[in-house]
Parts: C-alpha cells; sequence; structure tokens
C-alpha cells in the first residue's frame, strides 16, 4: 500500500470510528487496524508522517471521544481536507419517545442556501418539541443528502411542507399562529421581550446573506432581533433559530407553570 493511501485510510477511519462511536465506545478490531496503520508511518521517509506515527500511543479504547477527535485533526489537514461541519457531526442515542407533546411553534424557512443550515434547523426544531417546518423558495428539501445528513434523522421525524412564501404565511395565520421574522432591522423587538401568552408561534428565516425582502416583512406580525456584540451583527441563520426557539419554548413553558 502507498503512503498516500495508507494516509487515506487512515482518515476514513478516523471518520467512521467518529461518526459510528456510541458514547466513546469504539469498534476494536477497527481501533486496532488503526493504531496499526499509524504505526507503519514510523517508516516513511517523510518526517511529517514520521512525526504523525507517534500519535499511535495516544490511541487507546479508553480515551475520550474529544481526545480521539483531537488527534484527527493533523491527519485531516496533512491531506488538506476542507472538512465540512457535517462530516464529522457525532450522534447519540436518542430517546425513542417525546419528552413532551409536541408545542406549536413552527419554522418558515424561506430561499436559504445552505443544505447543512437547513439540516441544522430541522435538528434543531425537534428538540424543541415544535410541530412543523415550512420550506419555501428554493430552500432545499430532506430530499438532498447534506440535510439529511446534518438533520441526523430529525428530517424523518419532523413534519414538513414545501409551498410558497405566501401559502405557508395564510395557513399560518388562519390557524391563529403569530407570525415573527428574524432580522437585524431598528424596528425589530428584542428577542427576550415577552410574547403573548399562550399563543402558537412561527419564526420566519430568511436567506443567509439577503435575509427576508420588505414585502416579506410587512405580512409577518412582529421583526424580533438577537443583540451581537462584536464586529458582525448577525448570526448564522440556523444558530439564530436555535436561540429564537429556544426563548420562545422556555416563554411557554413558564406560562404553561402559571395555569
Amino acid at each position: 500500500m502507498s503512503e498516500k493511501n495508507k494516509v487515506e485510510e487512515i482518515y476514513r477511519l478516523f471518520q467512521g470510528l467518529e461518526q459510528d462511536s456510541q458514547d466513546a465506545l469504539f469498534d476494536k478490531q477497527l481501533l486496532e487496524r488503526l493504531i496499526d496503520l499509524i504505526g507503519e508511518l514510523e517508516n516513511s521517509s517523510d518526517p511529517i508522517l514520521k512525526k504523525l506515527s507517534k500519535y499511535k500511543s495516544h490511541l487507546n479504547s479508553g480515551m475520550t471521544l474529544r481526545h480521539f477527535s483531537n488527534i484527527a485533526v493533523p491527519f485531516e489537514r496533512y491531506l488538506k481536507k476542507a472538512i465540512q461541519d457535517d462530516d464529522f457531526l457525532v450522534s447519540s442515542t436518542d430517546r425513542d419517545h417525546l419528552v413532551t407533546p409536541r408545542v406549536p411553534l413552527h419554522f418558515v424557512v424561506d430561499n436559504m442556501r445552505s443544505a447543512f443550515n437547513v439540516g441544522s434547523i430541522f435538528r434543531t426544531a425537534d428538540t424543541l418539541g415544535a410541530q412543523k417546518i415550512w420550506l419555501t423558495g428554493y430552500t432545499p428539501t430532506p430530499h438532498q443528502l447534506q440535510v439529511e445528513k446534518a438533520a441526523l434523522g430529525a428530517a424523518f421525524i419532523m413534519e414538513w411542507e414545501t409551498v410558497p412564501f405566501d401559502t405557508a404565511i395564510t395557513n399560518l395565520k388562519n390557524s391563529n399562529f403569530k407570525i415573527v421574522a428574524l432580522e437585524t432591522s431598528a424596528k425589530a423587538l428584542d428577542i427576550s421581550v415577552p410574547y403573548e401568552e399562550n399563543q402558537p408561534l412561527a419564526f420566519v428565516i430568511g436567506n443567509e446573506r439577503f435575509g427576508l425582502d420588505a414585502e416579506q416583512l410587512q405580512k409577518c406580525d412582529e421583526i424580533r432581533k438577537i443583540p451581537t456584540f462584536g464586529i458582525k451583527n448577525s448570526l448564522n441563520a440556523a444558530t439564530a433559530a436555535a436561540i429564537a426557539g429556544y426563548e420562545w419554548r422556555k416563554q411557554w413553558q413558564e406560562y404553561q407553570v402559571k395555569v
């Protein structure tokens, strides 16, 4: 086996072991194969590979997943791999039931380009116990592999529908949902301002770069923003969805305790 092929196999083993491990329990046979391959690099004429061979002694069945992932980094860099976030998402053992019934929270995702962001919103929506996601414009659907990968199974659980933007808004308003756009507008309310008690709500999230246009904002009941304190004035779309969703869920739960 050539050195290039050997390092490629090491890289694939790192990926496979990280993604398949459960609670840092590694496949014994694959881990031993990985350790042996790294050890063989000691005989390389390449000084970098010779140095990488020393990581053999840092791998063992009792290591944490974080420790294992850190060791993978120099091998990725050696191969100059452009690792995407979803390549190293590690799934844990999920529940087989909902903790509580789903709450009247929806997300409208319009003209989002990133399949990873869409998949992340699916995952967030499920963890929030939300009811549905509306995909409008050219937003990718769970039929695309990258959405499915980033969602880590949530795309099979969450209810979703692809419709025109106006149709989604009309259907939600007819069901008495309050429509809240997430935008960095001067007129926007802070995300922590109390919502009306016990009202169903839908967050509208637009294109990562351009957001929502003025006509779309007019069709929303309210605009909210998440405060930022650095040079950048906005968050990643999926991150914003998570922060907004958890703030609403916190307020919803507080109201349920009152009644």
